[in-house]
């Protein structure tokens, strides 16, 4: 009878502890998944307003391109914050370099979303 109250207390706590732990992977796991979103709704907002910019030059184009770029700056990684500001370096300049900082801009955004970020 003097194991029944150290077998109960034993599992209460690996009850408790397990409890907790998938509490704290359950939370890291919203949280990834929260980034993941706003990297994506940031880089695919960024793509539109350069479609727009490029579609119909204007100055409110240009703002919401902007906009786009900052909010890639703040949840985006760098690469796609350098190659968004060489959109805007290269936007009059010759069409080869242009092409090339698409190019890096798009194949920054896949392995920054990719399936191993």
């Amino acid at each position: 009878m003097e194991w029944i109250l150290p077998l109960l207390a034993g599992l209460g706590i690996g009850s408790l502890l397990k409890s907790m732990a998938d509490h704290f992977m359950a939370r890291r796991a919203s949280t990834s998944d929260r980034w993941y979103q706003e990297k994506r709704e940031s880089y695919l907002g960024l793509l539109q307003a350069l479609h727009d910019a490029a579609i119909h030059p204007s100055d409110k184009n240009s703002m919401a391109f902007a906009l786009w770029q900052t909010r890639c700056e703040l949840f985006g990684s760098k690469d796609v914050a350098m190659y968004a500001q060489a959109m805007v370096d290269t936007n009059d300049g010759p069409g080869e370099q242009r092409d090339e900082a698409f190019k890096n801009l798009i194949q920054a955004m896949k392995a920054d979303c990719g399936p191993d970020r």
